[in-house]
């Protein structure tokens, strides 16, 4: 009885610590599956509370900076995080500048995915539309 109520403990409290970690992901919306990398996307860590910025327009473009990202350059989003910092497909990290506005720190990293070798053809794509 004392190991199921224990394993019981373990299952809730694992499922529980999941939950709370996953509301502050948000999955890249497509993934590039064809690269054969470890994560198949981009990871913008950034210290944000949420994504309420991130639905202004990148400058331009009708193109939500979430949009943007998530997306039409394969980027996950993870909020509430220690630092800026941008984790390409093949694991690079990059720091990012302390922003204060979602735009700003979306130029940064769109400007690092554009000097990315695949990152370059994404945004060539993104250009034509």
């Amino acid at each position: 009885m004392k190991i199921i109520l224990i394993s019981l403990t373990i299952m809730l409290t694992s499922t529980l610590c999941y939950g709370q970690d996953s509301s502050d992901v948000f999955r890249a919306q497509r993934i590039k599956n064809d690269l054969n990398f470890q994560k198949p996307y981009r990871i913008l860590k950034t210290t944000f509370k949420n994504l309420d910025e991130f639905q202004n327009y990148y400058p331009g473009t009708e193109i939500t900076l979430e949009k943007l990202l998530r997306f039409h350059l394969y980027t996950e989003i993870h909020i509430n995080q220690e630092e800026n910092k941008l984790i390409s497909m093949d694991q690079t990290e990059f720091q990012l500048k302390k922003m204060n506005s979602a735009e700003a720190i979306t130029k940064e990293t769109v400007e690092l995915i554009s000097n990315m070798y695949f990152g370059s053809n994404e945004m060539k794509e993104l250009s034509k539309k």
